[in-house]
């Protein structure tokens, strides 16, 4: 299936943005508008069409090859004007996806979007982050739009400026370009008859400054991850994202900030050995929040590679390795801290291990079926966090450290042992 972007206008609202690109051109966290939404598109298999205008050049530079262009030489009679642009490579398609070039949509939103039937508009209910005075409003009867536009007074939706087209539609803009030069596409909308298809997932129209800065909260709180520890959820997100905020703005790799992290343990582990352990607990500690933030620009960036994620995954076990060694070596040598290192060891490799093993095996998070397990302390940022905390108590009395090896191992081990009684429960029931 093909989708048809409309990225034409001028976008003055949005001045002085504006003034040098167009509106689908501008960054929001470090990524052009329209880049990412085409991202998003290519992932789910369709081609992708750009209706250009106002600035064109600043579009083209940054589309993709594979990307066909398609050039509105008179932006000034409507946006309806940039579809029938297209008619030559549309015409003859069973249906396609039409969506507006300053938008912000979301990967659900837009993979529900082209689940969408023909000559549909699809809509969304009322939301917190909606601005009505700005927003184009549908009053419709029966499933069938009656009346678009932002100064209606009665309406039951919100437009999202995606739209489910056939090539029926090129003859109702000749129609109309017959009758009048300028021609908006909520006339067209109204002509056609259209129904609605709802889809409530996060879409932004970015038409004012204040926008802008709103697509740039949907953007970061969208890299929360569901599975994310307890630590990550209060504490670590809140500092990372900040951080991936603004380095979102500079060119930098993935990988360069998960070898930081990774460097950042090394530095941690050295002070545990020098005994330094309040110092190296708050490293530990930094290199779990920046430990967030490789990942977050991967995702934000459109950065993300199979690689990244095994070498992130890599330098993690080293650096938890290096971790605990460096405690164990502080202290004088015994039996009880020798093994207390050794199983907070291997529990810490097998925690990642089974998270790994379970999804490859059983197709779900282990951490969706654990119930109460998943109460336990043990993933990263929670084991990195355990250790702050008492390396910062061992200044006091280096029991503190016996009691942290002891309880890492304790805590870990459980939590497999809890993921393999899970995984015989679960054995018969899943296909």
């Amino acid at each position: 299936m093909k989708v048809l972007i409309l990225a034409a206008g001028e976008g003055r609202r949005l001045r002085p943005i504006t003034v040098k690109k167009p509106k689908p051109a501008i960054k929001v966290c470090g990524v052009p508008l329209i880049l990412r939404n085409c991202a998003i598109l290519k992932e789910l298999g369709l081609e992708i069409c750009v209706v250009v205008g106002y600035k064109a050049e600043e579009i083209i530079n940054i589309l993709d090859k594979d990307v066909q262009v398609i050039y509105n030489g008179d932006i000034k009679k409507g946006n309806a004007y940039s579809v029938f642009c297209a008619k030559n490579l549309f015409k003859n398609e069973e249906k396609f996806l039409v969506l507006m070039g300053d938008h912000l949509y979301s990967p659900e939103f837009l993979k529900k979007a082209i689940k969408a039937p023909e000559n549909t508009a699809i809509v969304c209910e009322q939301n917190e982050i909606i601005e009505i005075e700005e927003a184009t409003k549908v009053f419709t009867k029966n499933g069938q739009i009656v009346d678009i536009g932002k100064t209606i007074k009665d309406w039951h939706y919100i437009d999202t400026g995606a739209f489910m087209c056939t090539g029926n539609i090129f003859e109702i803009l000749e129609k109309l370009f017959r009758e009048k030069k300028t021609v908006e596409w909520s006339e067209i909308v109204k002509e056609a008859g259209m129904n609605i298809y709802v889809v409530n997932e996060a879409w932004m129209d970015i038409d004012t400054i204040e926008n802008y800065k709103t697509a740039e909260k949907i953007l970061l709180k969208a890299l929360i991850k569901p599975e994310d520890g307890f630590i990550a959820k209060i504490f670590n997100r809140k500092i990372s994202l900040r951080i991936t905020k603004y380095l979102s703005t500079y060119d930098l790799s993935p990988n360069l900030i998960s070898f930081f992290s990774f460097f950042l343990c090394i530095v941690a582990a050295c002070l545990f050995f020098l005994k330094s352990y309040l110092l190296g607990g708050i490293f530990a500690q930094f290199s779990s929040v920046i430990d967030g933030v490789d990942g977050e620009i991967a995702r934000l960036k459109l950065k993300k590679s199979k690689f990244g994620g095994f070498y992130d995954a890599l330098l993690d076990r080293y650096a938890d390795a290096f971790l605990l060694l460096g405690l164990f070596l502080s202290l004088p040598f015994n039996l009880f801290r020798f093994f207390s290192f050794f199983f907070a060891l291997l529990g810490t490799f097998l925690i990642s291990y089974t998270t790994s093993k379970f999804y490859e095996t059983y197709n779900y998070r282990a951490e969706s079926v654990e119930k109460y397990l998943r109460l336990l302390p043990g993933k990263r940022d929670e084991r990195i966090f355990l250790i702050f905390i008492f390396s910062s108590l061992a200044c006091f009395h280096l029991v503190f450290i016996d009691i942290l090896l002891f309880t890492l191992a304790l805590l870990t081990n459980i939590r497999v042992a809890g993921r393999l009684l899970v995984a015989r429960s679960l054995e018969g029931v899943l296909p």
